[in-house]
């Protein structure tokens, strides 16, 4: 239904809104509301912001949860950093390629406020970062805009002008966007994001179909090629596949690299249109059939 990123500097408050939103939500609407997060995937802050390497596999393992989490049926808030552009596109498009609703919640906080409460945190003996990994962080936040498609819709729960709770105004916006409530905080209906080709998962028959396909034609070239190898410098006239298959009539020699070539273009021209149309057939003996019955009416023409 719908994917929501938390955005923000680290202690800028973005659990606590996270788990406002949350509860928000399973008031307002009935679904179910998946909390990912850190904490959740057994990360520690400091051991997974540690390096380069670390940070990329908590992104990576982030991502996977998101990926599993994601439908039409569910709405899933991922609380963490999201600092950096292009890993808000990578989950903007898993948001698209499930045609879910997609929102980004920023948590705007100034530095000092969010060093001030990693402090705290510290002092009270709670999970902190480090002030290397902390100051690292915040250097290299990518702060979010709404006129990129990936950080829109974009709502800014701004800590130093109100407190956060489930009627602060952010929240209750998203939860407007989120259930296209009109009457709340003035929202318009939220918009599914459409998969695109790229972006959607193949169909299993499709696959499978395309498979066959390549078998099929590889059998079918080594058979011709074969054939006309016993031919001891005599010209092959015709190609018998097997039982219940057309035959290869050829009026002339055919090389490898030509046959190579018509097969090429006949898969390409399978694949463009199983995009549009019904996919090709899943099983052998018919994908062989069609590909001889091409490859007749192709050697057929360049006698003309």
């Amino acid at each position: 239904m719908a994917l929501v990123i938390i955005c923000g500097q680290p202690c800028s408050g973005k659990s606590t809104a996270a788990a406002c939103l949350m509860k928000a939500l399973e008031k307002t609407i009935n679904m179910p509301v998946v909390l990912i997060d850190e904490p959740s995937l057994n990360l520690d802050r400091n051991s997974a912001y540690q390096d380069m390497p670390r940070e990329k596999n908590l992104r990576g393992m982030l991502r996977s949860a998101v990926d599993r989490a994601v439908s039409i049926d569910t709405i899933v808030i991922v609380d963490s950093l999201n600092n950096i552009k292009g890993y808000r596109y990578e989950l903007w498009c898993l948001a698209r390629a499930a045609g879910t609703h997609y929102c980004v919640l920023h948590c705007v906080a100034d530095e000092a406020q969010c060093r001030a409460w990693n402090e705290d945190r510290r002092l009270k003996a709670l999970p902190a970062y480090e002030d290397k990994i902390f100051n690292d962080l915040v250097r290299r936040f990518e702060r979010p805009d709404g006129k990129n498609r990936w950080d829109s819709r974009l709502f800014e729960l701004h800590l130093g002008k109100e407190d956060i709770h489930e009627d602060s105004q952010a929240i209750v916006e998203a939860v407007s966007f989120l259930t296209g409530n009109k009457n709340v905080g003035g929202s318009r209906n939220p918009q599914k994001l459409q998969p695109t080709i790229a972006t959607q998962n193949p169909r299993t028959s499709e696959t499978n179909s395309l498979y066959e396909l390549d078998r099929a034609t590889q059998e079918i070239v080594s058979i011709v090629v074969d054939a006309q190898a016993q031919g001891v410098g005599g010209l092959v006239r015709s190609v018998n596949l097997g039982e219940g298959l057309p035959i290869i009539n050829l009026q002339r020699s055919v090389g490898l690299p030509e046959l190579r070539r018509l097969r090429r273009t006949f898969l390409k021209l399978a694949g463009q249109s199983s995009l549009s149309g019904p996919p090709p057939p899943s099983d052998t003996k018919s994908a062989k059939r069609m590909f001889a019955d091409y490859l007749n009416r192709e050697l057929s023409a360049n006698l003309l």
